[in-house]
């Protein structure tokens, strides 16, 4: 279905008459959607930001009666400032109106000139009477009138095809996660001791993930916390079993024809900043930490270490020269959390780490990885692009009280998968047999 089914649906209709045949199919198909006259200031959002929309369906029969193009635009600013968010995620803009051509330069123009960080990713014109029949002064559904508007406006997204694989992902996500929560609040049935059986089973998930020893001293919060954490887990599972089973749909044309031309060379048709960014959003996490929170992947600042600095870019295995900019140029010393989860759960009092260095991207093409030497993607880290490069002959063992006594807070966190590959990486040099030969 390419409409969403999550409530990103917004109607907007001075007469509500009028919208009541578009609101009673998708009531019909379970889609919910928010209703707006546009006509009264109080029934809007109070903030635009907090009213996410993926489909905006406009009706401009009240604006359009005796008025040219930039008049009606004009009229409809008001709505569209308090309905749109403020640099929102891709939607379309779906208008009634008979007027197609004329209003689609004026409705353009006024938000690449008034309204930029609200523009949608298309405007699509539908003649409400191609679904809808005008019989005794009121709309009436034509047969089969949804799966036709979604035909229609299926057809109209080629042009710009990831929309439409977005709305079928939202949609899998959406319904993935109803199926995970009927499935785990269905364990037991729903009478007086509902409740308390399933808050035993979520002290159980969490036990898993905080251990035997510490649940008994942990907060309730931490322990939701916790259980949610596996139960997030099994959920990104079932989204991508269903999107595996049920495809996100149609679209070509994936490609970078940048980078196509000439693979060896790495270049591409993505900016190095966006880059970055993409990688930080995919590979790094930044939220306030505890002094008493500990997980893999936390990533500590070491407030002093020139001497593990200068040993990580040792001069033999780096041009002396090279070595002294690279230092000159202030790189950070870190610690990663490399501790293997299940230790964690099995209250092993221990974090296990490896040092490395924050170094600016400048550096990054002229440090090759190596055995026991590792570099990450190119992250933003404040808004400016760094690496890390983690060295594994510094690994480092200290109990959980000592972090706290060095009062070790951690700044970032690395996500799973890349702790996962570094992981990896580490145990092929210490578990390497190696042979004996003449």
């Amino acid at each position: 279905m390419l409409l969403p089914n999550n409530g990103r649906i917004v109607i907007v209709d001075d007469d509500i008459n009028e919208a009541q045949p578009l609101m009673n199919i998708l009531s019909k198909k379970r889609i919910p959607f928010n209703y707006y006259s546009g006509t009264k200031i109080s029934d809007f959002p109070e903030s635009p930001d907090e009213n996410k929309l993926r489909v905006l369906f406009l009706d401009l029969n009240i604006f359009e009666q005796s008025k040219d193009a930039k008049t009606v635009i004009s009229s409809i600013n008001a709505i569209l400032n308090r309905i749109i968010p403020n640099n929102p995620s891709p939607y379309l803009l779906v208008i009634w109106s008979k007027q197609n051509d004329e209003y689609k330069t004026a409705l353009e123009g006024h938000f690449k000139n008034v309204i930029p960080h609200k523009s949608p990713a298309k405007i699509i014109f539908l003649r409400k009477g191609n679904y809808f029949d005008y019989i005794d002064g009121s709309w009436q559904q034509k047969q089969d009138s949804i799966s036709n508007i979604e035909s229609d406006l299926n057809d109209q997204l080629n042009d710009i095809s990831f929309l439409r694989n977005l709305i079928s992902w939202e949609n899998i996500v959406h319904n993935s996660t109803t199926e995970t929560i009927n499935e785990f609040s269905s364990i037991y049935p729903i009478d007086n001791n509902w409740d308390k059986k399933i808050k035993v089973v979520m002290f159980h998930l969490a036990k898993t993930v905080i251990g035997n020893t510490e649940i008994n001293s942990s907060s309730d919060n931490s322990k939701l916390l916790a259980a949610f954490s596996n139960l997030n887990s099994f959920l990104s599972e079932r989204i991508q079993t269903s999107i595996e089973e049920k495809s996100l749909g149609d679209i070509s044309d994936i490609k970078d024809e940048v980078w196509e031309k000439d693979p060896k060379r790495k270049q591409t048709a993505i900016e190095p900043f966006v880059s970055s960014l993409i990688n930080s959003k995919l590979h790094l996490t930044k939220k306030v930490f505890t002094e008493n929170s500990f997980s893999q992947g936390h990533i500590y600042f070491i407030r002093k270490g020139k001497f593990e600095i200068k040993n990580i870019l040792w001069k033999d295995k780096y041009d002396g020269t090279f070595s002294t900019k690279i230092i000159e140029s202030k790189p950070r010393l870190i610690a990663l959390d490399l501790t293997p989860v299940c230790d964690y759960s099995q209250d092993k009092n221990y974090i296990r780490t490896i040092y490395g260095l924050l170094i600016t991207s400048k550096y990054f093409d002229k440090i090759p990885n190596s055995d026991y030497q590792v570099k990450t993607p190119i992250l933003l880290i404040e808004n400016v692009p760094y690496f890390f490069l983690f060295d594994f002959r510094f690994i480092m063992t200290a109990t959980k009280s000592e972090f706290i006594k060095m009062k070790m807070i951690p700044k970032y966190k690395l996500r799973r998968e890349i702790c996962t590959d570094l992981q990896s990486q580490l145990s092929n040099q210490l578990n390497r047999p190696g042979i004996s030969n003449l």
